[in-house]
């Protein structure tokens, strides 16, 4: 009887740990073990987004994609390595010794090449498929991303990495609305691992990424990249700058850095080049400054335009002496300017008053981005009313001290032009998602910073800059045109400022009474020749001379009414 009761416990004990275990197996195993069921019969497949395009102002593609394919390899899968070799070493896809090598070493799933040809890549994979080698080698099919104009709008549009991701520039900014949306289906797998779409399986189409136009103008863009180019060789210098904007709405027209890289081999180049030099590097501007000055005596009525302003040897303020590269018993008002006067400019910018100068420099941007959301966008620096002494003013008043990118001096000199009106910088003229208009830009008047009448007294002050004073190698013929020169010493740490080391621009407009085109030039650390006369304003010159042979310029040389009177004139001595 104890037998038969010792024998039944065991086995209820034994019946016990088999329902346990059972327990254990269904309940506890059950939806891993079900998960990996679903996984020999099914394929969850990423459905990628196509990448949006970006268009110039003109719809020229700037940027676009084209078919590409990547091979990666489950090396565990390949039976017949000697095979895979030949085939894969005739498409030049390694060495045979070192594709042999990664076959045999590597057990997992690796990429062999990305961005392959796509047509080379279909008769690969046919290839793979005769040899029955399919599905270890697989070919995935993807975008390649197309910069057709390299250099030229480099650091600009930025480029993307092997996962298709904006890495720099405009397709780092823009990554979220250019990416879109990734999918995915779920494909049957037969007996020999072969994928199978079915109907009972579900499918999330991917959302395409946006369409973005620029403002840009692609003709402008490598009128500007050729002309910087060559004033940067001609002159030897380190590097260089071009922003061109109109300046009644904001839009960027040309946004330019040399030495620039090739978005395609961006491996190739330095991370220096990768980022927008125009928007992130920042310079004191030296005397493209000095009209902020003029214009807030105008406004303010501080000076008179014909008072007569003393220069003589120099001014000193707090013991520092500041004088003249030519020394001048004094000058009008507005030859203060014109001249470039440094004395004269000082002695102004004290009647302005430290609180005066700064107020207006942060209506005009100094030490705020633009908002222009370019990667690396510098916002300048200009010193808060308690740190800015006397001194301090009065060299910010030439250019020294403060510190601001070539956009933030675009944006000054378009305040100008615009009548006194601040406008917002920007890039991006419209958004398509799906053929369908998301965003359309529109000026974005931000703040009124001095009067119409102030700004046209600048502008006059500026065009006598162009006619009789430092920037007559910018003179257009038979146009107004408005500018300024600028030649700053760099500081060098420990030292002060360098007598060798320098930034020269040169900063114009035109035509004055509606300016249309304003055009900034930077050269930074000239080799050769001294002062932005010589070297940044005639790039300006060689730069808007192109540009007014566009079409959609030309009349700004000649009315539309003279020039059709003088093509009826043609036409009548040809007949």
């Amino acid at each position: 009887m104890g037998r038969i009761k010792f024998a039944g416990g065991v086995l209820c004990v034994l019946a016990v740990g088999v329902l346990g275990y059972a327990f254990y197996l269904q309940v506890i195993l059950g939806p891993r073990y079900a998960e990996r069921a679903r996984s020999q019969h099914e394929e969850h497949i990423e459905l990628l987004p196509k990448r949006g395009k970006i268009y110039d102002r003109n719809g020229i593609a700037v940027v676009t994609d084209e078919k590409a394919a990547s091979i990666y390899v489950l090396p565990q899968y390949v039976e017949d390595i000697p095979a895979a070799v030949h085939i894969l070493s005739r498409y030049k896809l390694g060495t045979p010794t070192r594709l042999e090598r990664y076959l045999r070493t590597r057990k997992r799933f690796f990429w062999l090449r990305r961005k392959f040809d796509y047509e080379k890549a279909c008769a690969l994979k046919a290839e793979l498929e005769e040899a029955s080698l399919a599905n270890a080698i697989n070919i995935q099919e993807e975008a390649k991303r197309i910069y057709p104009w390299d250099e030229v709008t480099g650091s600009m549009v930025g480029f993307v990495g092997t996962e298709h991701t904006g890495l720099a520039g405009i397709e780092y900014a823009l990554d979220s609305l250019l990416a879109g949306e990734p999918g995915f289906a779920i494909y049957q797998k037969d007996a020999l691992g072969r994928d199978h779409p079915s109907p009972a399986y579900p499918i999330q189409e991917a959302k395409n990424g946006c369409d973005i136009t620029l403002t840009i103008d692609l003709d402008i863009q490598a009128i500007a990249y050729e002309e910087l180019k060559a004033a940067c060789e001609r002159f030897a210098a380190k590097r260089g700058y071009c922003v061109v904007m109109d300046p009644q709405t904001g839009e960027i027209l040309a946004l330019v850095d040399h030495p620039d890289f090739a978005p395609t081999h961006y491996s190739r180049y330095a991370r220096e080049t990768w980022k927008v030099g125009a928007v992130a590097d920042e310079f004191e501007p030296g005397s493209v400054y000095k009209p902020v000055v003029a214009a807030i005596c105008i406004e303010d009525s501080l000076a008179l335009r014909n008072e007569w302003i003393p220069t003589g040897s120099g001014i000193v303020v707090q013991g520092r002496k500041i004088t003249d590269l030519h020394g001048r018993v004094g000058y009008t008002f507005d030859d203060v300017f014109v001249k470039s006067s440094n004395i004269g400019v000082a002695k102004l910018a004290l009647r302005c008053g430290v609180r005066r100068f700064y107020e207006v420099s942060r209506l005009l941007g100094v030490g705020v981005p633009t908002g222009i959301k370019l990667p690396g966008e510098a916002s300048g620096k200009i010193d808060r009313p308690r740190q800015m002494s006397e001194l301090r003013l009065t060299n910010n008043a030439f250019g020294q001290g403060l510190s601001l990118t070539t956009l933030q001096l675009a944006a000054i000199y378009a305040t100008f032009a615009s009548g006194g009106v601040y406008n917002a910088p920007h890039i991006v003229k419209r958004i398509e998602s799906d053929g369908r208009v998301i965003f359309k830009a529109k000026t974005k008047e931000l703040r009124r910073v001095f009067s119409e009448q102030t700004a046209a007294d600048v502008c006059e002050i500026l065009q006598k800059v162009v006619d009789e004073g430092t920037g007559k190698a910018a003179r257009i013929e038979d146009i107004q045109v408005c500018g300024k020169t600028g030649t700053a010493q760099k500081p060098v740490a420990g030292v002060g400022y360098s007598s060798s080391v320098s930034v020269v621009s040169f900063v114009g407009f035109l035509p004055r009474d509606d300016a249309r085109i304003l055009i900034v030039v930077v050269i930074d650390e000239p080799g050769l020749g001294r002062f932005a006369g010589e070297i940044a304003a005639p790039a300006f010159q060689h730069i808007m001379e192109r540009i007014l042979r566009l079409p959609v310029y030309r009349d700004i040389r000649m009315p539309p009414e003279e020039e059709t009177e003088k093509l009826a004139q043609i036409q009548e001595r040809e007949e």
